[in-house]
């Protein structure tokens, strides 16, 4: 154990065994114990090298608040081309390729002999002997879409620290051209934040701090003379430091929770990117900190309740909030003996500190005072409330709402804290086969999913096998939330509040072939679609046998490349598309090889 700690104590970032202040050295042992708790093997920082030959510049940092999820990665920057060569980090076997139309798109995983496995994401392609093999199996299952583990079928496919294994691309869930690197304790699947092993980026700038929020708890909670959360913007002074825009002195009474939004410029002031820690304190007491090490992959979703959601969702926002919510399990997430909440009802005069740091040690920090008065007239701003039924739904607890036209099933640990939950029905809109059942708000997060079966009693018969389950978003745009017909109702999961309604699917998916004006041509191309329920398998075939073809949902793009079924002479092609209801439609096309 003691020796464990000395390995990651010394490879702690910014700072020697010897040299390390004491309270460096509590955030190390804290660390290093996690460590050993999670099964984590000791983390070197000169075993792994960088993944491209070119210098590092990140994109999208390890941890990072996305939607429903902290970034698993670290997102380098590939300076824009499509098929820049990576590398192996370290030698190794391919233990994994997988490729799909969503997610990493072409990603490739690595084990490697020290116990950790690097992993490859977004990429174009794969090397030659890479590409063999998955080409191959492709072929023997009939799918584009694979997930190989080429080890376990006795297939070891070795490669080398350095060695060329794919090209950074913009394949599966991507928006950008960039590689998506991983690295990952093998055994128990944790991810760890690849710059803890020594792998070097350029970082030209500290973080800086947008705006900060502040969260009454409870009724009897306000900040002045209003018991509704409030954002304050801030300013830097002339030494760095961050204070707010206004007299640096809040009046404030009762319970309170905190909540920043903070970002790090790292090799340039055009590109945000996350930061590496937060900590927050009221007078020198610790209240909250969060610092993005390592994270499993079954909790990545309690973001959802570490950040703002419902600022998220109306105004795009990523605040970090110091309160804990109950449903909270989030590791990453630490507070004091309160939850992250503070009170404030002494009539005393209190300084709160925040600080935000990056991963090579610069921060920034933002103070000011807060002096706990009781509100002089206060401003009570309850949320208003439009709903046909109004029930309480514990958090800890399974929680069903029950109607002759609706059944919704919340299973317990949905939710993230207790809700007063709001009902209300509207009428049907022209198309849809039952009224609007507005399920809660959809700015409050879910955990887990959540099962919505409507009453199917309008539903003609002929459309049952076509029916499914829509969202109506706020801005009135329709979208599929799957479902099917079953015993009277449509049934469906979702892991999102909203409003809902039966729609039918009777249309099938479009096909039409891309003009492809070159002299040489290597592939032909084709745009897809479906206007409601979604494609769910496709079929291509030249010759009349089975045949590769790629696809790209998010530009709706589909690619035969030439290979070995595509014969001298005249070649006949087919596509057929089917989507979630069944629904088809084919094309076919001819392919002349001189």
């Amino acid at each position: 154990m003691q020796q464990i700690i000395f390995m990651l104590v010394k490879s702690m970032p910014g700072s020697t065994f010897v040299r390390m202040k004491k309270t460096d050295f509590f955030t190390a042992f804290c660390f290093s114990v996690s460590a050993v708790l999670f099964g984590q093997n000791p983390i070197p920082t000169d075993y792994f090298s960088s993944p491209l030959a070119i210098d590092l510049l990140v994109t999208g940092s390890f941890g990072e608040i996305r939607p429903n999820h902290f970034h698993s990665g670290t997102d380098f920057n590939v300076q824009k081309k499509i098929g820049l060569p990576v590398h192996a980090a370290a030698d190794g076997w391919v233990s994994r390729i997988k490729i799909s139309p969503f997610g990493f798109g072409n990603a490739l995983y690595i084990d490697h002999p020290n116990g950790f496995t690097t992993v490859y994401g977004h990429m174009n392609g794969y090397n030659d002997v890479v590409a063999a093999f998955a080409h191959k199996k492709q072929y023997l299952l009939k799918s584009f879409d694979v997930d190989l583990f080429p080890a376990n079928d006795g297939d070891t496919l070795w490669v080398k620290k350095g060695e060329v294994i794919g090209y950074a691309g913009n394949s599966g869930g991507s928006f950008g051209a960039h590689l998506h690197f991983e690295i990952r304790d093998t055994k128990t699947e944790r991810i760890i934040n690849p710059l803890l092993f020594g792998i070097k980026c350029r970082d030209n700038y500290p973080p800086y701090v947008d705006f900060i929020k502040i969260y009454p708890v409870g009724g009897q909670s306000y900040v002045g003379n209003s018991n509704e959360a409030k954002k304050f913007c801030v300013k830097k002074d002339p030494e760095g430091e961050y204070h707010l825009l206004l007299p640096d002195t809040l009046r404030v009474w009762g319970s309170l929770g905190f909540g920043i939004q903070a970002f790090d410029y790292l090799y340039s002031r055009t590109d945000r990117d996350g930061w590496y820690n937060v900590k927050m304190y009221v007078d020198k007491v610790p209240l909250f900190s969060m610092q993005v090490d390592s994270f499993a992959f079954d909790e990545s979703r309690f973001v959802n309740a570490s950040m703002d959601y419902t600022d998220n969702y109306l105004t795009g926002s990523r605040i970090i909030q110091s309160r804990k919510l109950p449903g909270n399990e989030m590791s990453l997430h630490h507070t004091g003996t309160n939850r992250g909440v503070a009170t404030f009802t002494d009539g005393k005069l209190h300084e709160v500190v925040m600080s935000v740091g990056d991963f090579s040690g610069k921060q920034c920090v933002l103070r000011f005072n807060v002096l706990s008065s009781p509100p002089v007239n206060r401003v009570e701003t309850p949320a208003p409330v439009f709903a046909d039924t109004l029930l309480l739904f514990p958090n800890d607890k399974s929680n069903n709402f029950i109607t002759p036209e609706i059944s919704l099933q919340i299973p317990e640990g949905s939710l993230y804290d207790s809700i007063w939950f709001m009902y209300s029905k509207d009428p049907k809109l022209k198309g849809t086969f039952s009224n609007l059942h507005s399920l809660h708000q959809p700015e409050v997060p879910l955990q887990k999913r959540i099962k919505v079966s409507i009453n199917a009693d309008a539903l003609p018969v002929k459309y049952q096998s076509k029916a499914l389950i829509a969202r109506i978003e706020p801005n009135g745009r329709m979208s599929s939330a799957d479902g099917g017909y079953d015993n009277g109702f449509v049934t469906t999961e979702t892991n999102l509040f909203g409003t809902y309604t039966i729609v039918v699917d009777s249309v099938p998916p479009v096909i039409r072939q891309v003009a492809d004006k070159s002299r040489f041509k290597k592939s032909i191309r084709f745009i897809v679609g479906d206007n409601l329920s979604g494609i769910a398998k496709y079929h291509a075939e030249m010759n009349g046998e089975w045949a590769l073809v790629s696809w790209d949902p998010k530009n709706r793009l589909m690619t035969y490349t030439y290979d070995e079924m595509l014969k001298q002479g005249v070649n006949s092609l087919k596509i057929v598309l089917e989507d979630q209801k069944g629904n088809q439609s084919s094309y076919s096309t001819k392919i002349v090889r001189k």
